[in-house]
């Protein structure tokens, strides 16, 4: 049985990030969240209080270098017209270096929570913005590989 070694590690600049297949060559950094919801159970006869599942929810937050208004774009397509935008992501990790494989994250039906409509720093060497979002599907069309070699 081959063991972990350091080499395994993945390394997080060797990432791609896509809106709706458009590569964002400007991200900084990407997370997404599912977290579980759940109800409390009291049973008879049980002094432990149990929990059911009842719903999953999906949290996120992109960090992007300001380079571009798309986002704020999007946010003022509803103010103007009622309309919301959502969108596909997907994260990519694929470090050669590592012999994982890649892994895709594909998250579904994202939709922005915030955007600054307007910023500036003077001490700011580079610009960047907190984008969160929500969304409501995952998918792994690829995966890391399990085991070691």
């Amino acid at each position: 049985m081959a063991k972990f070694r350091a080499d395994n590690t993945i390394n997080g600049r060797e990432a791609r990030l896509f809106i709706d297949s458009e590569e964002i060559g400007y991200a900084k950094s990407f997370e997404a969240t599912i977290e579980k919801n759940k109800v409390d159970v009291a049973v008879l006869g049980n002094r432990w209080l149990g929990k059911k599942t009842t719903s999953l929810s999906g949290t996120g937050t992109l960090t992007l270098y300001k380079v571009t208004t798309k986002f704020s774009k999007m946010l003022l397509e509803y103010a103007t017209t009622g309309k919301d935008v959502y969108f596909t992501l997907q994260g990519v990790l694929d470090d050669p270096g590592a012999g994982r494989g890649t892994e895709r994250i594909t998250l579904l039906n994202c939709n922005i929570d915030s955007v600054k409509i307007g910023q500036f720093n003077v001490e700011a060497e580079v610009l960047e913005e907190e984008i969160p979002f929500t969304f409501e599907g995952a998918e792994i069309p690829e995966a890391l590989k399990d085991g070691f070699e």
